[in-house]
Order: structure tokens, then C-alpha cells, then sequence
């Protein structure tokens, strides 16, 4: 049974098949990129947990506010991480075995309270398969002119907040988190709602028991503390940085005044979804692995089989392969609001954003493939370094070395806008 909106089939016509484009890799560097270490995965899960734990405790401890502030945010940023550590095990990406994975997910994902297998529907069989088609893909997907002018003017409305700056406090609730990600109660889920009955009351019961806990918690270490309070700084505001962080990095992820959008399955394919429909954001603080490594979006969607402690080398080979495809940016709090300036509403004969008012706020995408190697100065500035020490990715001439040292390969070409090779 088709899990896609009855409406996005109205011109009759299907998007290309979904398939992984893998002509950047040789086959030993797919088996290395794509190789899974249980022993890795544990770590990376242990610490993390532990972390999560730590900062719970503290951000319900007795302790001057200011510091339960500081751990609740804290707290929040440890539920994003551990939710990443979900996403790469819902594909299955994270530690060797599909079971492992699954449970893995499960675990991670009570602190934000999400379904593993309503996740595995909204991201893996939706969002990875028909990236930035809309009507198929709904993540962050920007309202056309014609479309923004016939909504309501409530809808207009929240357009417009969530195209602003305060666009990312408030998406994730309203257009994800219950509606899709708790309860198999959208269009995509509900004909299928006994599969996803088990992991919702997963979320329900041991999701619901650990919030009971934090205020449990907060009550036993600071009995004097009024219980709303417990709960505001061990739940509300911690869930709250979780929504935050979730929504600003999807929509840096798939949207920008060079990433662009299709609304017909004829002219949508795999590499301009997936390749192009995507960005590369180097974040400015050198901590903090998972989400960094989060951030190399285009080795992810390109192959989601890739663990996050790979995608450093995968995003390397990928520059290499498909050069000025590849829209890269560093993120700062200038390049955060020329972005949302630009980003409004998005003309899909034209392939080009625009303001509310449908004026031009960027150039016109060109949609060409240009597969060019990428200029050695852009490489010698950004340089792809692993986050936690050297992880070399074995090369064609089976020596060891980092991929963006290698300007040997010459890169795949490609017909203008063609789809590359699936698998």
C-alpha cells in the first residue's frame, strides 16, 4: 500500500525511482564508509546517555535557577543528541544488526517522545525517498505564490512565523511532533495504524513515565520547589531546546537561496533531491561530534547507510565527485538571517526564492549537473577533518589517506540535471 498523500499522484505522473546515487564511491570505499563498529556505537550511546542523566539531575537539583537554566538548556541540547544517535539506527546506520538498531531507537527516542516506526514513515519512506518534491516531502517544504495567496489568512500567518527568525521555536511542535510523530494519525499512517500501535504506546507509557520521573526527581531533590517549577526546568524547557534545535537544523538542511524545490514529479529526480535539495553547513564551534557530523547532509541522504562517525570521510569523496553541485555554507549568525530573508516562498517554474510578496530574493538555480572536482583553495579553506581523530578511508590505489587529500580522481560526468546510476 502506497504511504504517499492521494493528491501528489493528481498529474498522473511518478517521481523517479527512489534509488542511491553511489558513482562517488568505489565498492571498497562503500564497504568502508558504510562499515558499522558495535563497539563505537556503544560509546557513543554510553556517553551520551550518561550525559543525559547528569544534566537532568542538575537542571532539577537545588540550585540557584540561573544554574538549572544552564543545565536544562543543556539538558535539551543531550535530547537532540541522542536523538541523532536514533535517526542514524532507524536506517539501520548505527551499530551492525536491523534488531539492535530498532531497539536502540526506541531507547533514544523517549526523551523526545517520538514513534521509531512512525520516524521510519515520515523520514525514511518519505523524506529520503522524494527529497524537496513537494506534495511527497513536507519537511520545511516552502509554499508557492499562488498557494501562500489562497490560504486563509490564519494559514498566511503562520507562514510568515514560520519563515521568521522565530520560525524554529514553534515548526516542530505544531507541524510534527503529535500529529506524526506520537499518534498513527496522519494521512501517511493512519490506514496502517495497528503497525505503529506498539511503538506509540512505547512513547506513551515509558515516554509518559519519564516525565512522571523528572518531576519525581525534581521533588525528592529539592522538596521546597513548587512542582511546576520541577517540571518547567526538568521538562518543558529542555523538551523546548530539543523542538528548537530540531527545527533550525531541517531547515538549514533544505533551505537556501541555492538549494531548490520541485512540485512536479516529471522534473524532480534522486540527484536533484537528494544533491542538489541539500546543504552543507559547517557549524562554528568544534565540539559536539553528532551534531556536526548531522550537518554533511549530502553523503547522508545519498547513501543513508552511512553511520555519522563516517560521513566526514563519505561528504569528502562526494565534494571530490560532484564539486559545484554541492552547496556549502558556514554558519553564522549573518549567513542564519540572509537565509531566512531570502527564503519565503519559492517559484517552481523558475526554481528561484522569493519574498511574500513574490519578489526575487536570489538568483535563479540553475539546474545543470556540473560534477566538477572541487577548487583546491575551496578544500585548503574548509578542510574535511574527521571531528575525533583520523579515520582514513582506504583510497583506489589501496593507500590510506584522507579523501579530500586526493585530487587524483577524476570526477564522474553527467548529462545536465540527469539522475545518477541507483542501486
Amino acid at each position: 500500500m502506497s504511504i504517499l498523500p492521494v493528491e501528489s499522484t493528481r498529474s498522473g505522473v511518478r517521481p523517479s525511482k527512489a534509488g542511491v546515487p553511489s558513482d562517488w564511491l568505489t565498492a571498497d570505499e562503500r564497504a568502508y564508509v558504510t562499515g558499522k563498529s558495535l563497539g563505537r556505537g556503544l560509546r557513543i550511546l554510553g556517553v551520551h546517555y550518561v550525559l543525559y542523566f547528569v544534566t537532568l539531575v542538575g537542571a532539577v537539583a537545588p540550585l540557584p535557577i540561573a544554574a538549572n537554566l544552564l543545565f536544562a538548556i543543556a539538558n535539551g541540547a543531550l535530547i537532540g543528541l541522542l536523538f541523532l544517535i536514533g535517526h542514524d539506527s532507524g536506517h539501520s546506520a548505527f551499530v551492525p544488526g536491523r534488531t539492535m538498531n530498532r531497539w536502540i531507537t526506541r531507547l533514544v527516542f523517549v526523551p523526545c517522545l517520538h514513534s521509531r516506526s512512525l520516524w521510519d514513515v515520515v523520514h525514511n519512506r518519505i523524506h529520503h525517498r522524494y527529497t524537496n518534491l513537494k506534495g511527497f516531502d513536507y519537511v520545511w517544504a516552502p509554499m508557492s505564490k499562488q498557494e501562500f495567496d489562497a490560504s486563509s489568512p490564519l494559514r498566511r500567518g503562520i507562514e510568515r512565523v514560520y519563515r521568521s527568525i522565530f520560525g524554529p521555536l514553534i515548526y516542530y511542535w505544531i507541524a510534527f511532533w503529535i500529529p506524526k510523530l506520537v499518534l498513527p494519525v496522519s494521512p501517511e499512517a493512519r490506514d496502517e495504524w495497528r503497525r505503529h500501535l506498539s511503538d506509540t504506546l512505547f512513547v506513551l507509557l515509558v515516554g509518559g513515565g519519564v516525565v512522571v520521573g523528572i518531576g519525581v526527581l525534581g521533588s525528592w531533590l529539592a522538596p521546597e520547589r513548587a512542582l511546576w517549577l520541577t517540571m518547567l526546568l526538568g521538562w518543558f524547557i529542555p523538551f523546548a531546546v530539543w523542538n528548537y534545535l530540531m527545527a533550525l537544523s531541517i531547515f538549514l538542511q533544505h533551505n537556501h537561496p541555492e538549494v531548490p524545490w520541485f512540485d512536479n514529479p516529471g522534473e524532480w529526480n534522486f540527484y536533484g533531491g537528494n544533491i542538489r535539495g541539500t546543504a552543507h553547513v559547517d557549524l562554528p564551534f568544534d565540539f559536539l561530534p553528532l551534531f556536526k557530523w548531522v550537518m554533511l547532509h549530502h553523503a547522508h541522504h545519498a547513501l543513508p547507510s552511512i553511520p555519522g562517525y563516517k560521513l566526514t570521510e563519505a561528504q569528502a569523496l562526494l565534494i571530490e565527485a560532484y564539486g559545484e553541485d554541492v552547496v556549502r555554507y558556514r554558519l553564522t549568525p549573518g549567513e542564519y538571517l540572509k537565509i531566512v530573508r531570502a527564503c519565503k516562498l519559492f517559484d517552481y517554474e523558475r526554481k528561484q526564492w522569493t519574498d511574500f510578496n513574490g519578489k526575487p530574493t536570489a538568483e535563479p538555480i540553475d539546474l545543470a549537473a556540473h560534477g566538477r572536482e572541487t577548487p583546491k583553495d575551496l578544500r585548503a579553506a574548509w578542510p574535511l577533518q574527521p571531528a575525533s581523530g583520523p579515520r582514513l578511508a582506504p583510497r583506489r590505489d589501496g593507500r590510506t589517506k584522507h579523501p579530500a587529500d586526493d585530487s587524483r580522481v577524476a570526477a564522474p560526468r553527467r548529462a545536465g540535471g540527469g539522475e545518477p546510476s541507483a542501486e
